[in-house]
């Protein structure tokens, strides 16, 4: 397992966030993601927004606003325009019923994927949701654990790798020491 370089992250927090000043103010402004969600796996709608705040909140402890957009299902006072917009700054993120891809049916510890070129690009993640709800039920972690899962797969787009960190939101295997903290809501990004 090696350590995930935060390039992406770093320069998106460095370039965009911060204290803007001026005369007589100070002004937070942090770098904003768009993800728009789609939610194959019928989700319950206050259990998705209960994981999209955790989520959230993981985000902005990095100093990453997120916006969360329900483009599935279709929601009745929305633009759905917006989500079928796909960029740097505009993600989509598939929660599907279960895994789909070989490589991930194979392995039930995998409970997402997101989609990264060789040269780190990336727009789609994907969470598997029948194994979410597993882990999620056998260690009594209710949503925290669907929050968690869909902060470390945009957290790939976002850092442009498919590469994990030793500890942290961003480690390969959860385990004791990392489901205890998810259940404590204090998973967040590490230093490289």
């Amino acid at each position: 397992m090696s350590k995930i370089p935060y390039p992406a992250l770093a320069l998106l927090v460095l370039v965009s966030s911060g204290l803007t000043q001026t005369p007589g103010t100070a002004v937070n402004t942090s770098p904003e993601v768009t993800i728009s969600v789609y939610d194959y796996a019928h989700v319950s709608a206050k259990t998705l927004a209960a994981a999209e705040s955790d989520a959230r909140r993981i985000f902005r402890q990095a100093g990453v606003e997120t916006v969360w957009v329900t483009c599935l299902p279709k929601p009745e006072r929305i633009q759905l325009k917006g989500c079928y917009l796909v960029e740097a700054t505009h993600l989509t993120l598939k929660i599907l019923p279960h895994a789909i891809s070989v490589q991930a049916r194979d392995r039930d510890d995998v409970l997402g994927y997101a989609l990264v070129d060789e040269k780190g690009a990336g727009f789609y993640a994907y969470a598997f949701y029948d194994r979410v709800q597993r882990v999620a039920e056998e260690r009594q972690l209710g949503h925290t654990l669907l929050g968690d899962v869909l902060a470390h797969e945009i957290g790939h787009l976002l850092l442009e790798s498919k590469s994990h960190a030793i500890s942290g939101i961003m480690s390969a295997h959860w385990n004791g020491d990392e489901l205890r903290r998810i259940s404590e809501g204090t998973m967040f990004f590490t230093p490289s």
